[in-house]
């Protein structure tokens, strides 16, 4: 009886683990396709003026109390 089970266990992991892998190479590509439309060069003054907190169009120089 444990032998028949271990076999159906053993065939039920071999028949999903295709599933699994096309399940992850799916995801992986619809991640890079998101990376490759997100235009990272647009957004590089926000991203380089949030460590500072100032908004986009200020200089950190400038500032007055």
């Amino acid at each position: 009886m444990s032998e028949s089970v271990g076999i159906v266990m053993g065939w039920f992991v071999l028949a999903m683990a295709p599933v699994f892998v096309a399940a992850h190479y799916y995801l992986e590509q619809m991640r890079r396709k998101r990376l490759r439309q997100l235009d990272h060069r647009h957004y590089w003054p926000h991203w380089r003026n949030a460590r500072h907190g100032d908004a986009p169009g200020e200089s950190t120089h400038a500032k007055t109390i």
